[in-house]
């Protein structure tokens, strides 16, 4: 084969390997939105029993598991941002949220303890 036969054998392989390329990345581009709509669906399987579940239906032991594990965590957070309250004050002069330890608004720099 002589020398140009040669460059175009070569960039007929060139030309196919990217091809490839290209169409492997139209797949993937299609694998991830097919991957995203299933996160999706999930998604709104999950919020569609939790409603469910809040008006009282009852499911499988599995789920009901996880729906109680599911209240004693919303519960938890209830008691912490309860307790998260007690512990901030609001700035007087800025309106930002700060710890009731501070002399000084870390933001504005208000003095925050009276004398």
């Amino acid at each position: 084969m002589d020398i140009t036969g040669t460059i175009n054998a070569e960039m007929s392989k060139m030309a196919r390997s990217m091809r490839n390329g290209i169409d492997n990345c139209k797949t993937d581009g299609k694998i991830a939105e097919k991957q995203k709509l299933i996160k999706s669906l999930t998604r709104e399987i999950g919020n569609l029993a939790l409603v469910r579940l809040e008006a009282g239906d009852e499911m499988s032991p599995e789920i009901m598991e996880r729906y109680e594990a599911i209240k004693a965590a919303k519960e938890e957070i209830s008691v912490l941002e309860s307790e998260k309250k007690k512990s901030t004050i609001i700035c007087q002069e800025c309106g930002s949220k700060t710890s009731v330890d501070m002399k000084y608004c870390g933001k504005c720099g208000t003095c925050l303890q009276e004398a």
